[in-house]
């Protein structure tokens, strides 16, 4: 493992994690949403995409919350860390991605992610942020210096349309989407040994280097 301090000098680091706090918060956030997400789905819909807005969870919840609510809480939620992802890549530049590969391992998936995106995001980045704007996709950003204003509109952007895709799958699918919902709840318990499993997995899917 290399020295740390060739990468980011001290103070640099507390500024890392400083900006970093917030989504790795939020990624906490969602492995919790994941394992509750069986109780949640029906009796706090809202909660859940709070906690984890990931697709198949909106679709879920998607005819159980007034529609505003779907919308709003879904976009405040998916482009909450995206800001100071983008802030991270710009501020510490490829020192980033060097310093997200001692801290986490080569092994973690953000840092596979990252790696396998960076030889195409100077030539189609803009593309990834308004399709696929998660956490390696917004410090790639940053590390390419794409500028806020063009990076914010693209997130917006294609954050709304998502929600949109999303919200009118869910509508027309309402039927299956409620007996998928009911059968979640009925089988809550199993579900949720299941959803422990598969974050079990993804934390050990994660994990850094010895």
């Amino acid at each position: 493992m290399s020295d740390r301090s060739a990468l980011l000098t001290e103070g640099e680091q507390r500024r890392f994690w400083v900006l970093v706090a917030l989504p790795l918060s939020l990624a906490l956030l969602a492995y919790a949403g994941q394992i509750l997400s069986a109780t949640l789905a029906s009796r706090a819909p809202v909660g859940l995409i709070a906690m984890i807005p990931a697709d198949p969870f909106l679709i879920l919840t998607v005819n159980e919350m007034p529609t505003w609510a779907f919308f709003t809480v879904g976009f405040i939620r998916l482009t909450l860390p995206d800001p100071l992802l983008w802030r991270i890549g710009f501020e510490f530049g490829p020192a980033a991605k060097t310093y997200l590969d001692t801290e986490l391992g080569t092994n973690s998936g953000i840092t596979r992610a990252v790696n396998a995106l960076d030889r195409w995001f100077p030539r189609i980045g803009a593309f990834f942020v308004f399709v696929l704007p998660n956490y390696p996709v917004c410090l790639l950003a940053g590390i390419t210096k794409m500028r806020f204003a063009s990076f914010a509109l693209l997130n917006a952007a294609g954050t709304a349309t998502r929600l949109y895709v999303i919200w009118r799958v869910g509508k027309v699918f309402a039927g299956p989407v409620e007996r998928v919902l009911e059968f979640v709840t009925r089988y809550q318990i199993p579900f949720t040994v299941v959803m422990i499993g598969i974050v079990v997995w993804q934390v050990r899917n994660n994990k850094t280097d010895e």
